[in-house]
């Protein structure tokens, strides 16, 4: 049966009446609750600053034997000594190869699952077998890198800064030095007291012709003079017996 619209709407006032007064009821019959506390909340103390992991002597250290690459190769040495793993593998497949060398060696080992820094030095089959020689040394450089990468750096332009005082570092028909000031940076870190005072060039070392890199080799107990930190020699990575660069 279908009701007129005023005697639907009053059916509907009604019913709604009769819920809100259940409703009221359910209110009222409902235990009172028992108040929230609010519990203080104590501030939790800030973790510490932490330090940095190595010494500026420790990483002159690790950093004396390709501080004097052309910058091309030392980037990629950096790149490379973060990938240790990687590293072993890649010499071993140089001393089982021991023929091939540069576009020839990259182009080898391009399926191999290596980081690309590690790929581009197998050009160079006497430097891997420098790094395989001191595989510590590799990872400490890599450690070094990745913890503390403008103290890298930082050391690099400080010891380039010693050798070219000493005169061995230089132009030469396979590589250009050159220094620029070094630009004022907003504002400075902190240093600790005993930390060396940052070189006040940049000097680059860049190969006289970029499609052919030299790998120079040195000693770094000699070419950078007095040595400031005598606590920690500079490592020295020889030539392999019967290999020269």
């Amino acid at each position: 049966m279908t009701l007129p619209f005023k005697y639907a709407a009053l059916a509907l006032v009604c019913s709604a009446g009769l819920f809100a007064a259940s409703g009221v009821l359910y209110v009222k019959s409902r235990p009172p609750e028992t108040p929230v506390q609010t519990v203080p909340v104590t501030p939790q103390p800030q973790p510490p600053v932490a330090k940095p992991a190595f010494t500026s002597a420790q990483i002159d250290q690790w950093v004396a034997p390709v501080a004097l690459y052309p910058d091309p190769l030392l980037s990629q040495v950096l790149m490379a000594a973060t990938y240790p793993a990687n590293v072993v593998q890649a010499v071993q497949w140089s001393r089982d190869n021991p023929t091939l060398k540069g576009d020839a060696a990259i182009q080898a080992v391009s399926g191999q699952p290596w980081d690309p820094s590690v790929k581009s030095l197998v050009a160079f089959p006497q430097l891997m077998a420098l790094m395989g020689e001191n595989p510590e040394w590799v990872q400490n450089l890599g450690d070094a890198f990745l913890a503390q990468p403008q103290d890298v750096m930082d050391s690099v332009q400080r010891l380039r800064q010693l050798a070219q005082q000493t005169g061995t570092l230089k132009s030469t028909p396979q590589q250009t030095v050159s220094s620029t000031p070094k630009r004022a940076s907003a504002p400075a870190t902190v240093q600790s007291s005993n930390a060396p005072a940052p070189a006040p060039t940049v000097i680059k070392i860049e190969p006289a012709d970029p499609q052919v890199v030299y790998v120079p080799n040195y000693n770094p107990a000699t070419v950078y003079g007095s040595w400031p930190n005598t606590a920690y020699p500079p490592v020295y990575l020889p030539p392999p017996p019967g290999q020269q660069f």
